[in-house]
């Protein structure tokens, strides 16, 4: 019931964020402004990590045949009616997913398809890289546990991103992961800046000497820069200190 009147009320929590956001003064009190414990916070991971947590979702034993993961439209353009493809990026996870799919009338008034195995569920997963979306897997904060849905947040109507980005930091966590960076390997911004393209966080530069940068305090571990580095100057690692092991654990989300 708790999920269910969290779908009913995000439209209007969405709404409302979009319009603190739309001027410096809104902006600055937003930032200001504590969020809720109820709401859901975000963890960004990589395409990668995703995957793996994908193949435990569908690797968990159930007792039903209830749907491991479900898809449907970006509640933030639906919300704010407002479209950009791809519309169909919102994701949601073993509980949230068995409700929306079973429930005859779904808080945020969409439909629900499911997504039957894990490889299909990785391919659209792989699609919204390349498209540039960042992965959130959203977490109730109240428990600090139960992840329930995963966004692929696009930067520009993401209302989360946007919040994220005016200042209003705890939108977004830091993945288990952050990039590595070997400057030698680096082709150069004429040569190539992909990067500074790729990346939505702020996390990219350059250097006086015509080759990127990295801003660590800015990286938030999802990958972006990596795939499409020419050179190869970019990898991702372990982060010393990730801070969501208790939501989900790197036992999952990595190879190590």
């Amino acid at each position: 019931m708790t999920q269910w009147l969290y779908g009913v009320v995000e439209p209007w929590i969405l709404r409302y964020t979009d319009y603190m956001l739309r001027t410096e003064k809104r902006r600055a009190k937003l930032i200001k402004m504590k969020k809720p414990r109820p709401l859901p916070r975000g963890v960004i991971l990589s395409t990668e990590a995703v995957c793996r947590f994908i193949d435990f979702i569908y690797a968990v034993e159930s007792g039903s045949n209830a749907a491991r993961m479900a898809v449907t439209d970006c509640v933030c353009q639906t919300s704010l009616n407002k479209t950009r493809e791809p519309r169909k990026k919102d994701m949601a996870l073993l509980y949230a997913a068995e409700l929306y799919t079973t429930c005859r009338h779904t808080g945020i008034k969409s439909v629900f398809t499911p997504i039957d195995t894990a490889a299909e569920a990785k391919s659209m997963v792989r699609e919204f890289h390349r498209a540039g979306l960042l992965h959130n897997v959203l977490y109730c904060s109240g428990s600090g546990k139960s992840t329930f849905v995963l966004c692929n947040c696009d930067d520009q109507i993401c209302v989360p991103y946007r919040a994220y980005m005016a200042g209003r930091k705890n939108e977004f966590g830091a993945g288990p992961e952050i990039v590595h960076y070997e400057a030698p390997a680096c082709v150069g911004i004429e040569g190539c800046g992909k990067c500074l393209a790729r990346c939505v966080l702020g996390a990219c530069g350059t250097e006086s000497d015509g080759k990127s940068a990295v801003r660590l305090e800015d990286c938030l571990g999802c990958g972006l820069c990596v795939s499409t580095c020419t050179g190869g100057a970019r990898t991702l690692k372990l982060r010393k200190n990730y801070l969501h092991e208790d939501v989900i654990t790197t036992q999952i989300l990595t190879a190590t």
